[in-house]
């Protein structure tokens, strides 16, 4: 389980640093006001965040984990 945990994380982190669409700043696209944090498994900022998008990441992990 913890090994899925791992790879879920991150899988999400990858999403956020290809800019893609689960999360997302929620203003005109500043990208450089949002801090992510990996080892604190911490995004922080001013995000729109698209919870359909973001359990399709986490789905398609886990089918892949497994």
């Amino acid at each position: 389980m913890k090994d899925i945990r791992k790879a879920c994380v991150k899988a999400i982190f990858d999403d956020f640093d290809q800019c893609g669409d689960a999360i997302r700043p929620a203003v005109n696209g500043e990208w450089e006001e949002i801090d992510a944090s990996r080892p604190l498994g911490h995004i922080v900022g001013y995000v729109d965040i698209c919870v359909a998008d973001l359990v399709d990441i986490v789905v398609d992990t886990i089918n892949k984990e497994l």
